[in-house]
């Protein structure tokens, strides 16, 4: 029998990067809904009328629409209504979720997380991101929420060449004293926030989602949008951690640099920990306002 190889890097990499490269583009559809939602002229109505050609967004909408977390007391059953509810903002913020929900709860065997896992963790960093956010005045909070949310998308094509060389990853972890997406850089020659920024590229995102995405690590090595990568690292920092994942291993520190970048020293990061101790974490067994289905049930 003969002992396993590893293949060469730039093979590991091209194989990678591949994935990106052979990535279908998102529908149409939803392209059209977020050029509506970033043009000021747009109506409630050609919006509705936008969402109507998708029916699982006209569910997630209806559902955000008629979610408690609004306040409203009076049923909503018209996409007319639930845009004029929800605002524009929001609305994007639905649009993305519903769209990260189904791929963001599979199982991920590499990183050692579950089906759903990997959906909690993104959904607790889009609410502790939008709560940092508002905490610190950022101007745009769903901004935040999404970058959040979306910040750990190349988790999802890494997760079988993790799976390959997790041991190898794991004793390097140890032995460098360093951080999960540090090990994946001198195994794979490409971490999951660089690759997720990449997807974020392909998928013709708005670049201060990509550049979030890509530096949410290190926020300083982004060209524009430092402050809302550095934003995604903090609330990254504060999310729950799982000692039996992969990321749980490193403890998931909020990186220095990003302090300075919010301008923000010890006893602000404890005003921020403090806020994130009044603000409940909800998960997939939550009520949550932004989920397509209610999963407080049961």
């Amino acid at each position: 029998m003969y002992a396993y190889t590893p293949p060469p890097l730039c093979e590991k990499l091209n194989a990678i990067l591949a994935q990106v490269q052979n990535l279908q583009p998102l529908p149409t559809s939803i392209h059209q809904i977020l050029r509506a939602l970033n043009k000021p002229e747009t109506t409630a109505k050609e919006l509705a009328n936008l969402l109507a050609t998708d029916q699982a967004l006209t569910a997630h909408t209806l559902h955000a629409a008629n979610s408690a977390f609004l306040g409203y007391s009076s049923p909503c059953s018209s996409l007319i209504e639930a845009v004029m509810r929800l605002g524009f903002n929001q609305l994007r913020s639905v649009v993305f979720t519903g769209l990260a929900l189904n791929p963001l709860s599979r199982r991920l065997v590499g990183y050692g997380l579950g089906a759903g896992a990997l959906w909690e963790h993104s959904v607790a960093t889009a609410q502790y991101a939008r709560k940092i956010a508002q905490v610190l005045h950022y101007a745009e909070l769903e901004e935040a929420y999404i970058a959040g949310l979306l910040h750990d998308m190349g988790k999802l094509f890494l997760d079988q060449f993790v799976l390959e060389d997790y041991h190898q990853i794991v004793q390097l972890m140890k032995e460098k004293q360093i951080s999960v997406w540090q090990a994946e850089e001198v195994m794979f020659g490409i971490d999951h926030a660089r690759l997720g920024g990449l997807v974020a590229k392909k998928w013709d995102l708005p670049s201060k989602f990509v550049e979030a995405i890509q530096y949410h690590h290190l926020p300083s090595f982004a060209w524009r949008y430092k402050e809302l990568g550095a934003i995604v690292n903090i609330a990254n920092s504060f999310t729950p951690k799982d000692s039996t994942s992969l990321a749980g291993l490193d403890g998931r520190l909020p990186n220095p640099i990003a302090m300075e970048i919010l301008q923000l020293d010890p006893y602000g990061l404890d005003r921020l920990w403090g806020s994130k101790r009044e603000s409940k974490c909800h998960s997939r067994r939550n009520v949550h306002p932004y989920s397509p289905t209610d999963r407080s049930a049961g």
